[in-house]
This record gives structure tokens, C-alpha cells and sequence, in this order.
């Protein structure tokens, strides 16, 4: 599975009582011009190439290592202490890693 399968899959298993009353744009950045947004409102989550309104959060990693996250491989708190993974608002992060199955 790669970084962008990932988000389309999370994106599209997402159903409107997983996300009800949030209202977000995160932006993942996997260097290399993978660069995928995540916009969640009005009870959908859509999953989209490139950059796409202003971002709640921004997550940089290597596309490799965020799989490795999002499959369990890695720890995420791991990764941000090694420089792996970085977030532009790990708070914000935080209320949304659940939604994205990333805990």
C-alpha cells in the first residue's frame, strides 16, 4: 500500500457519524511532489491530489515512513523524536490521528 492509497481508502471508509460536527483541511507533504489534501465537512471526507485550502495541519514524512506509521510499523511519537514525521499542529493532529486510523 502506498502513502496516497492510504488516504484515498481512509477518505472513503470515513461515514458522516465518524465525522460528524468536524470541519478540517489537513495537507500531507511526502516530499518529491506528493503533496495530498484531506478536506472533512458537512458529514464527508474527501481526499484530494495537491494542496487545497488552508490546512489545519500539515504532515511531512516520507511517503515510506508514513505508511510505516499508519500500518503500526512505526510509532508515530518515535518518529516525530527522529525527525521522520513533522507537524505543523501536532494539537490539532492529535484530535484527528483517531478519524485517520493512525491510533
Amino acid at each position: 500500500m502506498t502513502a496516497k492509497e492510504y488516504l484515498q481508502n481512509t477518505a472513503s471508509r470515513l461515514t458522516a457519524a465518524d465525522i460528524d460536527g468536524v470541519a478540517t483541511t489537513l495537507h500531507f507533504d511526502f516530499g518529491g511532489g506528493a503533496d495530498y489534501s484531506m478536506v472533512v465537512a458537512d458529514g464527508k471526507a474527501e481526499f484530494v491530489e495537491g494542496f487545497v485550502g488552508t490546512a489545519e495541519c500539515v504532515v511531512k514524512a516520507d511517503a515510506d515512513d508514513f505508511v510505516k506509521i499508519a500500518t503500526g510499523d512505526m510509532n508515530p511519537m518515535m518518529a516525530m523524536m527522529m525527525g521522520k514525521l513533522k507537524l505543523s499542529n501536532p494539537g490539532a493532529m492529535m484530535k484527528y490521528a483517531k478519524m485517520l486510523g493512525l491510533m
